[in-house]
């Protein structure tokens, strides 16, 4: 009988170890946030950051974190290969400091370094580039975010677009001399990543080593974002951090994303009436930026000339009068609708519906057009007073 609780108890631990194993593979996430000195220096010590996130829903217990020695890269003596966060609830982010040491035989270029983690005997492991290099530049350059360019300018929901960024180096020399000692001005970045919010996803991934910046130049960094559907008009503001080497100032900044639900407004530019067998419509560009490959698409059963219209650019705040004849057919319910381009994005507007009598003359289905109403409101008054003086001649009549 206890031989069977036994076993039992053995199952349930060994299903529940296998589980939170299961578990924190899904819900730890680890990330080299950066290394010092950039490039690694043959046959020198060099330091490696770190980090543990839990982005599951649940607390995880038991974790320790490994660097594993992978030639040319061993752990420095007198540092520990493996630390203990322990339990990492949900949410935390926890970062290491690892120190270690390049072999002087190092491979010129780009090396890879090993670091995972370990959950009740589970182990997880992932690979990093650390780049090694045969001479260390001590640079002194610093950078800036010069401009960064929106397109589209401003974003409609649903849109994708990209947000370009510009980082400049602000240094006018190649090398300066301080106590003696001369320094390089070149501005070497080790990533660079756009972040996202709620409203907003960053689809690119970040930029590692993407290269070193000489005094004056500049380095663009596009990156891929889409607005959610029904996110609110507004501005929003997406974080953009940018790691430099040992020496180069980090950048830590907001970038603004405006979104605007306006469309293009579509009316009609005089009573149909005046103009029998045409449409004529005045085409307004609302929004805050420019639109392209704005064009008016009608709709009927009846011929159109032009079949569509093409106005191409439109500027913010521009008017444009569109004129359609009607050639043939049979005449009833007309539409126009427009299609335009908001960056890449396509978009096309509600339908404007129009009805055409039998003699030609167009009204808007809301009947706002229409004097019938009030014909039939001056006739009725006519009729009232008409009856009211019958009356009272004839009541003065029999008076008299």
């Amino acid at each position: 009988m206890y031989g069977k609780l036994l076993a039992g108890l053995l199952i349930i631990l060994f299903f529940s170890g296998a589980s939170q194993a299961a578990l924190a593979e899904n819900s730890l996430k680890i990330s080299l946030i950066k290394y010092d000195p950039y490039p690694v220096s043959p046959d020198s010590d060099f330091s490696v950051w770190v980090q543990l996130e839990n982005i599951g829903d649940n607390d995880i217990s038991g974790v320790s974190i490994e660097f594993i020695p992978k030639y040319p890269f061993s752990i420095k003596p007198g540092d520990d290969a493996i630390k203990y966060p322990g339990t990492i609830r949900k949410n935390d982010k926890i970062i290491y400091k690892f120190s270690v040491h390049a072999d002087k035989n190092a491979f010129v270029g780009t090396n890879k370094i090993e670091i995972g983690y370990r959950v009740d005997g589970s182990f997880t492991k992932k690979e990093f580039d650390i780049e090694v290099g045969s001479d260390v530049v001590d640079a002194k350059g610093t950078v800036r975010l010069e401009k960064y360019v929106l397109n589209p300018e401003v974003f409609m929901t649903g849109d994708t677009g990209t947000v370009t960024l510009a980082i400049k180096n602000s240094a006018t020399a190649y090398t300066i001399k301080i106590d003696g000692r001369e320094y390089s001005m070149n501005a070497q970045i080790q990533s660079a990543q756009l972040l996202g919010n709620e409203f907003i996803d960053v689809t690119s991934e970040p930029y590692y080593n993407p290269g070193i910046i000489g005094p004056g130049d500049y380095l663009e960094l596009p990156y891929t974002i889409k607005v959610r559907d029904n996110t609110p008009d507004g501005t929003y503001f997406l974080d953009f951090a940018l790691m430099g080497s040992a020496r180069l100032y980090s950048l830590n900044l907001k970038i603004p994303i405006r979104v605007d639900s306006s469309s293009i407004d579509t009316a009609l530019s005089e009573k149909p009436m005046a103009n029998p067998g045409k449409v004529i419509l005045n085409i307004a560009n609302t929004r805050p930026n420019t639109l392209q490959a704005v064009t008016v698409i009608p709709s009927g059963n009846v011929t159109f000339e032009p079949a569509t219209y093409f106005i191409g650019t439109m500027e913010p705040d521009e008017l444009f009068t569109v004129k359609f004849d009607l050639k043939s057919g049979n005449p009833g319910n007309v539409s126009f609708s427009l299609r335009f381009r908001n960056g890449d994005n396509w978009h096309e507007t509600d339908v404007m519906s129009v009805a055409l009598d039998g003699s030609n003359n167009a009204r808007t289905e809301s009947g706002s057009n229409s004097i019938l109403p009030v014909l039939g409101i001056v006739g009725s008054a006519f009729v009232l007073f008409g009856g009211f003086f019958v009356y009272m001649r004839r009541r003065r009549a029999k008076s008299g």
